[in-house]
């Protein structure tokens, strides 16, 4: 398959790419480096370790993610090499394929090997009790990084204009990360002309809004192996804002960018 060759080449340049040395030191560095801060930032169990953990991750992957991913197709593009990678068997499809399996291992490699060693610290310094949820952790955590580098891709695809490209990645960011309660509680306020109480008694079609966030979405997902401090307002809400819906959710934004990204780059003038 053709894609592959794209995959392949994409793995070679990053072998020899400093950022993805970077990328490597700074995931061994996040999650083992919290494994062992833990103790001194929480109770000094498994459980509370993966709930800490969870919070470095939320916030990290993302950008890894998004820095990986935001200028894959656009380089191509711009720098022309893309005429000699089309000129070959490859498709477009198969260019955007290849690119997103590439950026994909790059991601995940340094991320699943760095989280398996805080897990093995983790176990050494906090004890077994709640271990046999870490797989699942480390799972849906991957999972969570697919969704940003397929956000980043698709968003790389979808225009020529490196400042869109940036503002979209920066803002993609923000708006489902950090600012993300915010928006949906204002959004929540401003539909109920700003009655507080509404905030006591979430409505089940705004804990579904706000599920689809993948932040949030990847939380949920957690909250089904062990007690994820963000993700109690869904418990006890519809059965549509269950741990099932996060992984539906993930999934989702594992593709959409990238089907969205590509109905643009598959007529668009290169």
């Amino acid at each position: 398959m053709s894609w592959r060759y794209i995959a392949e080449r994409d793995l070679y340049q990053a072998r020899r790419s400093a950022g993805s040395w970077l990328l490597v030191c700074l995931s061994l560095v996040l999650y083992v480096g919290y494994a062992v801060a833990h103790t001194y930032l929480s109770v000094p169990s498994f459980v509370a370790f993966m709930r800490g953990l969870s919070t470095v991750t939320a916030m990290s992957l993302p950008v890894f993610g998004l820095l990986l991913g935001y200028k894959s197709i656009i380089h191509e593009r711009k720098s022309g090499s893309i005429f000699l990678t089309l000129s070959g068997p490859q498709s477009r499809r198969e260019l955007v394929v290849g690119t997103v399996i590439g950026r994909v291992v790059v991601l995940l490699v340094p991320t699943v090997v760095s989280l398996v060693i805080a897990g093995g610290v983790g176990v050494v310094r906090y004890g077994t009790q709640g271990a046999l949820f870490y797989p699942w952790f480390v799972f849906v955590t991957a999972l969570y990084g697919v969704a940003f580098v397929a956000l980043a891709v698709g968003l790389s695809m979808s225009t020529t204009a490196d400042r869109r490209i940036t503002l979209g990645a920066l803002g993609s960011y923000v708006l489902l990360g950090p600012f993300w309660d915010s928006v949906h509680t204002f959004g929540l306020l401003f539909l109920h002309r700003f009655d507080l109480s509404v905030l006591s008694d979430v409505p089940g079609w705004a804990l579904l809004v706000r599920l689809w966030a993948p932040t949030e979405s990847y939380y949920r997902l957690l909250n089904a192996g062990f007690d994820v401090d963000q993700a109690t307002q869904y418990i006890g809400g519809p059965f549509y804002v269950d741990w099932w819906m996060g992984l539906v959710a993930l999934l989702a934004w594992c593709s959409i960018p990238i089907v969205l990204g590509f109905c643009r780059f598959r007529t668009a003038d290169l």
